[in-house]
């Protein structure tokens, strides 16, 4: 989490131009070089090249990302034990329940999707494979962050903050300390439509037998179905099984 010491101004560069044009969903060279004020010739040469190696699709003269980041995005989740391991536990997880059922891990502070599983009676969310997410907004990423030693979750508080995402986010770093203890105790974290209204999740740790955590496993649903009852006495246990299925296979694989 710490910034380069020395670095290439032209990678850097290069990496604005294609933020730009991903964030613009495609875009010409001049409304590049007008959003980043730079020279047209400059920003050219940086789109060409992008394109020229498959990152970018030159339209005639719009520029749009490729399915390359997909390409790149897949062998990247697929090469990662917690997914490997965790991926037909979390399809299992998904048709026992009937509801959405997510795999999240963490990179440089933030939750990131990495695996998404959709039972018969799930409804359709906002989260994506990819999809990234406040640790401290969601269910998933509090699993994560409680057992973090404190010094990490600190730095990452300090880089990321405690934004709200609904009324009912977290947003005071005592109260999340001591929600974050609570998850320790009982091995479980609730979202009490912390990050979107309407939903609740509940989800458990993925560990190392050294108490390392990879990412963590979940279950959401809209409120009418996840009650405190179903969700304390059915989905309380299949998610913590899941999470324990997938941290054996990741520890011994």
């Amino acid at each position: 989490m710490q910034g380069a010491k020395n670095p290439i101004k032209s990678s850097g560069k290069t990496l604005k131009i294609l933020e730009t044009v991903i964030n613009l969903g495609g875009a010409g060279v001049t409304e590049v070089a007008d959003r980043l004020d730079r020279s047209k010739a400059t920003v050219h040469h940086h789109l060409s090249t992008l394109s020229e190696h498959g990152y970018l699709v030159n339209d005639e003269g719009h520029y749009r990302p490729s399915m390359r980041f997909f390409e790149v995005g897949q062998q990247v989740v697929q090469r990662k034990d917690v997914y490997a391991n965790g991926i037909e536990p979390l399809r299992s997880l998904a048709e026992e329940t009937g509801e959405v059922a997510n795999l999240m891990i963490e990179e440089e502070g933030i939750g990131i999707y990495i695996a998404i599983e959709a039972g018969s009676n799930a409804i359709t969310l906002d989260t994506t494979v990819g999809t990234t997410q406040y640790l401290h907004t969601c269910a998933l990423g509090k699993a994560i962050l409680a057992y973090m030693t404190e010094d990490r979750r600190k730095r990452i508080y300090q880089r990321r903050g405690l934004p709200a995402e609904t009324p009912n986010t977290v947003t005071d770093t005592d109260e999340l300390e001591a929600e974050l203890t609570a998850i320790r105790e009982r091995g479980i974290a609730f979202d009490e439509e912390e990050r979107a209204t309407h939903i609740k999740c509940v989800a458990a740790p993925v560990t190392t037998d050294r108490g390392e955590v990879l990412g963590a496993v979940s279950v959401s649903g809209p409120t009418s179905r996840m009650t405190e009852d179903r969700v304390r006495e059915e989905l309380t246990e299949r998610v913590e099984n899941t999470a324990t299925i997938i941290s054996i296979n990741s520890t011994y694989a």
